[in-house]
């Protein structure tokens, strides 16, 4: 790929990133500016970013800290110095962003991913740059804040905690119970935005310990809360739904070990299951699922909390029926028992039954319901 589209690239994704963590980013007007991005911080400060396309080579990411143009003698070379507060770095093998502050940086930096042959005094380990890491930027020692809470938190309950023997600079920490079974824990750093405390987990822990500045207390969770984010709740206003992961319940005093908060021990239907598996496949966004009934799933999301109710669906005469059981269910859900095609419906699109068309009509009728139009996708409350 050309080096311009490259860069166009790697600035959306990272755009994209930033506003996925609800981190407020506006890009200057024009090109006269050194910077890419202006980054909004919790307490209101803005930072100038600079984005940048990491590469991956022996185990190695590489970017550099200068901006280049050309003139009649050839390449010229600038450092970016006080005109960017950080660099923003993506790079495609490890579908990463990373976040460096710009007095780290020279001319160009290494971010290390694989253990070196030869140990070294300094090493920029990657995953320690890793945006969720290292965002909100108010103190660069706020990993090791995070890791040292984790730590505390582990030697005042019964077992034996240990730094990763593998990577001792990574924030994953192994955790050996009273039974003999040890757990992978990773340590996040999280924040407050909107009344919830935020973070992304990593993906290779079976229990996160999550450290805010703004909390009197570690959070802990089970991985099987969520599929890729989630979030806590820590005030109580314009909260909808059922659940909406309030924060004491999630306090390391009142979760370890964790569990799954909430989960029904209700055994879901295959249909049930079915659904949620779909849900896992990425198909579709949200934060965590929960069964509530043998029908009924909770789902969660950044945005919003509601109920669908799978039901069982099947073909008469070109129709695509079912009957709506579900009690104050949001939403219904129903699989085409000949394809792998899932439905979503309102629950105030009917009233006690519904039928979707899948074979065409044989006249025309705004009445019609085409089963087309309700695919899982399309429908997607978020």
């Amino acid at each position: 790929m050309e080096s311009h589209r490259q860069g166009d690239l790697t600035e959306q994704i990272v755009i994209t990133e930033l506003k996925k963590r609800n981190i407020s980013v506006s890009t200057p007007v024009g090109d006269n500016e050194r910077y890419d991005v202006i980054l909004e911080k919790p307490d209101g400060g803005l930072l100038r970013g600079q984005i940048k396309t990491g590469r991956l080579k022996d185990g190695v990411i590489r970017f550099k800290g200068v901006s280049q143009h050309t003139n009649s003698s050839g390449h010229v070379y600038k450092e970016y110095g006080d005109d960017v507060d950080c660099f923003l770095v993506y790079c495609d093998e490890t579908e990463e962003t990373y976040f460096i502050d710009s007095e780290e940086v020279g001319t160009s930096m290494h971010l290390r991913i694989d253990t070196p042959t030869r140990k070294t005094s300094q090493i920029n380990w990657a995953d320690d740059y890793r945006l969720d890491h290292q965002w909100p930027p108010d103190g660069h020692n706020e990993g090791d804040s995070a890791v040292s809470a984790a730590i505390d938190a582990l030697e005042s309950v019964e077992g034996s905690v240990y730094i990763d023997p593998i990577r001792e600079d990574s924030r994953n920490l192994l955790f050996v119970d009273t039974d003999g079974e040890t757990h992978r824990i990773g340590v996040e750093t999280g924040w407050i935005v909107n009344g919830r405390v935020r973070f992304t987990p990593s993906n290779s822990a079976e229990y996160h310990l999550v450290y805010c500045d703004g909390l009197d207390d570690l959070l802990s969770v089970h991985t099987d809360e969520f599929n890729e984010s989630i979030s806590f709740r820590v005030d109580s206003e314009n909260t909808r739904g059922t659940r909406s992961n309030p924060v004491d319940e999630y306090e390391f005093g009142n979760n370890w070990p964790p569990v799954v908060v909430g989960t029904s021990q209700t055994d879901p239907t295959p249909e049930l299951s079915q659904f949620i598996s779909r849900l896992r496949e990425g198909q579709v966004s949200y934060s965590r699922v929960e069964c509530s009934d043998k029908k009924t799933a909770e789902v969660h999301s950044k945005q919003l909390d509601f109920r669908i109710c799978v039901e069982t669906a099947w073909i008469e005469n070109g129709l695509l029926r079912f009957n709506a059981s579900g009690d104050n269910a949001d939403y219904y859900s129903l699989k085409n028992p000949e394809k792998e095609e899932w439905y979503l419906v309102s629950d105030d699109s009917f009233g006690d039954s519904v039928s979707l068309r899948i074979d065409p009509p044989e006249k025309e009728d705004s009445r019609i319901n085409f089963a087309e139009d309700y695919l899982l996708e399309k429908m997607w409350p978020v």
